[in-house]
């Protein structure tokens, strides 16, 4: 009887089932439905992100915008829905304006930040079954002076795409979009240029969205408790004028990625998830391997692959855990292995090649019994060297970003967020400490991870031993941030809110502090990480 149920759940095309239309991955925005998604009869795989808004509106009550009760034809919102929508039966579009209004004073260093971000965002349905989503953003910056740092290093606006300078700001503009289509209930093919996320933290040591955009293939299958998602990247990389610097001179290459993620809803408690991935650059006029086409075969297992062909590529294996004890209740972790040699490492201390990483955290919704009241609290760890590689242009990263973490590796970090969200009233404290070892003085102490492995130990890798967590230059962080407003309209984010940041870093050459208080009106979308 169950054989034959799970043939027609897999096979029958099923109708009516809702849009193909991706979620935000703002936190602030998940919030909303999240503490829906997180009751133990809810079986959605959570980790796997974006989310579809029709796989959200089987476990949650969030409103179909095919079930807005306007009637046909053009209409206009502003507290609830798309700002500018036009429905005909079952064709729908949605347009609204992408907008970041701030502005602040950083008292520590005496001086006005501002940033101005505009762009807009069209969404459509047609049927149920297609959907697509396309925006483009654009913004003019004066940031922080770390940020500025980091942009003058990368050449990249955090959260955008390549840095123009203007004056004393920055711009840059970024485009996304992608089509949805999904055939049956069961299955999902997406082509984009956007960003994916894996994982139920803040962080994640799989894939982010840290990174900027980028092309991609995405195939997704879900089968009675299983879940399964193949994702093919297309990235690019700045390549080095020396062994640790980007060289602008030269114009970015092209790599790629493969990754496989599979999810298990073992109980209405425990989900598992198995990940793995490998990065490989693309043929160029030195003659390196270009795209190996048997990694293009969505249903095996990479590492075997890899193995077989005998491949020189970055190849990274994880676990993904999820307990729910009770409602609303969630303790979460990941661990990812980049690379381990076991004979090695018994032979000494401090074996490079000891590339682990490792997330654990706890979440609860409703706290206290205070509706909207949400709490969360996470630790993360990765070692030295996780996420490089001996081919630099294969390291774990797109755009001079890490795909993972922003704070690259040989670090540990605290993060705890408290969250109020009622009547529309919103309130929010942000907690981080991190504690990092930095490279300095031409030495390669596993932080910096565009940087070959072949740097380490003058290039005598068997014998690269005698490495610690937090070795190098010892950096401190301490970040604390307040703020509080009112949300305009749900659907698209919109808030008006007053902020105070206060964030310290402690080196070995002082310390440097910001302190910044600033009000902001913004459709709060999107991720930009500027946290390290």
């Amino acid at each position: 009887m169950r054989i034959k149920f799970l043939i027609i759940a897999f096979l029958v095309p099923i109708l009516a089932f809702g849009q193909q239309l991706n979620l935000s991955l703002n936190p602030e925005y998940l919030n909303q439905i999240q503490p829906e998604l997180e009751l133990q009869n809810s079986r959605m795989h959570t980790a796997i992100k974006p989310y579809l808004q029709s796989e959200v509106e089987m476990w949650t009550n969030m409103d179909s915008t095919l079930n807005h009760p306007h009637d046909t034809g053009f209409h206009v919102n502003f507290s609830k829905g798309d700002i500018l929508e036009f429905r005909k039966k079952q064709i729908y579009f949605g347009i609204n304006p992408l907008i970041d209004i701030t502005t602040g004073y950083d008292f520590a260093k005496k001086e006005l930040l501002y940033r101005a971000g505009y762009g807009a965002e069209l969404k459509a349905n047609f049927g149920k079954k297609v959907s697509i989503g396309f925006n483009v953003q654009g913004v003019l910056d004066k940031p922080l002076d770390y940020v500025e740092d980091f942009i003058n290093e990368t050449q990249v606006v955090p959260g955008y795409r390549e840095a123009n300078k203007n004056d004393d700001a920055f711009s840059s503009i970024m485009y996304s979009g992608y089509v949805s289509y999904s055939p049956t209930k069961n299955f999902n093919i997406q082509v984009g240029n956007d960003k994916n996320f894996w994982g139920d933290g803040y962080r994640s040591m799989f894939l982010s969205d840290n990174a900027s955009n980028n092309p991609y293939l995405r195939l997704s299958a879900s089968f009675w408790k299983i879940k399964y998602v193949y994702l093919l990247n297309f990235m690019n990389y700045q390549p080095l004028d020396s062994v640790f610097k980007f060289d602008f001179t030269k114009d970015k290459r092209t790599k790629y990625s493969a990754m496989h993620y599979l999810s298990v809803d073992f109980t209405k408690t425990f989900q598992w998830g198995f990940f793995e991935s490998v990065v490989w650059e693309r043929a160029d006029t030195n003659g390196v391997r270009g795209v190996e086409w048997n990694y293009l075969n969505p249903m095996v297992f990479i590492r075997p692959v890899e193995f077989a062909v005998g491949s020189p590529d970055n190849v990274t294996l994880g676990m993904n855990f999820k307990f729910k004890p009770v409602d609303k209740h969630v303790i979460y972790s990941q661990f990812l292995l980049d690379d381990l040699d076991i004979k090695k490492i018994r032979g000494g201390k401090g074996f490079y090649r000891t590339k682990i990483a490792a997330q654990i955290g706890y979440k609860t919704f409703d706290l206290f019994k205070v509706e909207g009241l949400s709490l969360q609290s996470e630790f993360n760890l990765v070692r030295p060297y996780v996420f490089a590689h001996k081919i630099a242009e294969q390291n774990y990263t797109n755009f001079n970003q890490s795909l993972a973490h922003p704070l690259n590796a040989n670090f540990y970090e605290l993060l705890t967020f408290l969250r109020y969200n009622r009547n529309n009233w919103t309130a929010d404290f942000s907690f981080q400490y991190a504690k990092q070892g930095v490279d300095e003085f031409g030495q390669h102490v596993g932080n910096n991870i565009f940087v070959s492995d072949f740097v380490i130990n003058f290039g005598d890798l068997d014998n690269a031993y005698d490495n610690k967590f937090l070795q190098g230059s010892k950096t401190n962080l301490i970040s604390l941030g307040l703020k509080g407003g009112y949300l305009i309209n749900k659907s698209i984010n919109l808030r008006a809110e007053g902020f105070f940041n206060y964030r310290t870093k402690k080196t070995r050459v002082g310390t440097e502090k910001n302190a910044v208080f600033g009000i902001t009106l913004k459709t709060g979308l999107f991720n930009r990480y500027t946290d390290f």
